[in-house]
């Protein structure tokens, strides 16, 4: 795969409009439930650019009318920063649901449900951003608000759940992961119905979890009951129902089912050229579809469909950026297994250019691709760059296993 696992950090629109207001009793009630109705509606309209000028009119009726500490300031706070973030402006919503979050602990104490909806969006914010250090304790933070405030089948706690499960996944943790995946599927099977979204969304974070742990046979009934409930739920062209079918593919391939992952590539490269030819999921799709033929012997085949992924990504992101290095390392294996040695040394030159911006010149991780560019090399007669090449990569190792060696022991 070109980029991890899809992950579904789910939540922030289900907290931020399902805002419980007591009936009217004034005027200035009756034109907030009005503003209010007005900026949900939109939002589930998908009227983004109107919704979030009508969140703009809100907060500011909402702070004129109620304080600007109120509770109802803290809603609309919310709102705005949700419709900021649609709109790709994550540096606008921070402040916003930081403020909110301030509003909430003042006005209700630190252990209100109200606190954790706050620190869940704000938590998924900064998880968006890749501050994961800054995530990890609000996400801890809201489900132990939670885990002492809700039921324990209460959906909310399986938000938080997945959400803070999403993020040890990310950062590595998965014995930390896994337990609160699995409670949060279960949780979401007691609550909803089989065919539910959510129950989709925690089948596949659970299944990528077993996938990245090589886990297949687990994984693999996980992403197919996934993929049954998206086909039902949105319909047969969705790009959701193309990203269960990569992900099930994936799988296919890693179990040596070759068939059925042609069949679930087929269809995800057709909907691609249909849909969104051009977006970083066609390039998965691509680059996935790639290795399925690689595996299979069929290198001709493999090649365009690296190299449509190849420019889809260096449009969309670039020509040094990072998400270019798996598929470079494909094409590099495509065109060693052809003999096309000349071409496989000039892809796998560019991944090791970009893997030494991306971690620096003497990371441990360039040892083993310069062990392939030697390889290259001397197969096009090199010899000279190729101990220099050689030479680089025992010096990697030597300064890494000098660094492991002067690490205390505990």
């Amino acid at each position: 795969m070109i980029f991890p696992v899809r992950k579904i950090a789910c939540g922030s629109a289900a907290i931020i409009f399902m805002v419980n207001l007591l009936p009217s009793v004034s005027a200035q009630q009756n034109n907030w439930d009005q503003l209010n109705a007005r900026v949900d509606s939109l939002y589930q309209q998908g009227k983004y650019p109107e919704a979030l000028s009508a969140a703009q009119r809100l907060l500011h009726f909402a702070e004129e009318k109620f304080g600007p500490e109120a509770p109802k300031v803290a809603s609309c706070l919310n709102k705005l920063a949700l419709l900021y973030e649609e709109a790709g402006n994550l540096a606008d919503a921070e402040p916003l649901y930081e403020r909110a979050l301030e509003i909430r602990e003042q006005a209700s104490g630190l252990d209100n449900p109200e606190v954790a909806a706050s620190l869940n969006n704000l938590g998924a914010l900064y998880a968006d951003e890749g501050k994961y250090a800054q995530a990890q304790p609000l996400y801890e933070r809201a489900l132990a608000i939670r885990e002492k405030a809700l039921d324990a089948d209460d959906p909310d706690l399986a938000m938080s759940l997945n959400n803070l499960a999403v993020l040890y996944d990310f950062e590595g943790r998965e014995a930390d992961a896994l337990p609160l995946y699995e409670r949060a599927l279960a949780i979401r099977e007691k609550v909803f119905a089989a065919d539910h979204p959510e129950v989709a969304k925690s089948l596949v974070n659970l299944a990528g979890l077993y996938r990245e742990e090589n886990r297949y046979s687990e994984a693999e009934p996980l992403y197919r009951r996934a993929l049954a409930i998206d086909e039902k739920i949105f319909g047969p062209e969705e790009p959701e129902i193309a990203t269960t079918l990569d992900d099930l593919g994936v799988v296919y391939i890693a179990e040596g089912k070759y068939a059925d992952a042609d069949a679930l590539y087929k269809r995800a490269a057709a909907m691609a050229d249909r849909h969104f030819a051009k977006q970083p999921l066609a390039a998965t799709i691509f680059s996935d579809f790639a290795q399925l033929d690689v595996a299979e012997g069929h290198y001709a085949s493999a090649e365009p469909l690296d190299v449509r992924a190849l420019s889809i990504l260096e449009e969309d992101f670039g020509s040094s950026s990072p998400r270019l290095v798996p598929v470079l390392g494909g094409l590099a294996e495509i065109f060693y297994l052809q003999g096309r040695y000349a071409e496989a040394t000039t892809a796998l030159q560019r991944e090791l250019e970009i893997q030494e911006k991306v971690l620096g010149s003497d990371d441990p991780a360039l040892a083993s691709i310069l062990d392939n560019y030697v390889g290259l090399l001397l197969k096009t007669n090199h010899t000279a760059e190729a101990a220099r090449a050689q030479a680089r990569a025992k010096a990697i190792r030597m300064k890494a296993n000098a660094t492991a060696s002067s690490d205390p022991a505990y």
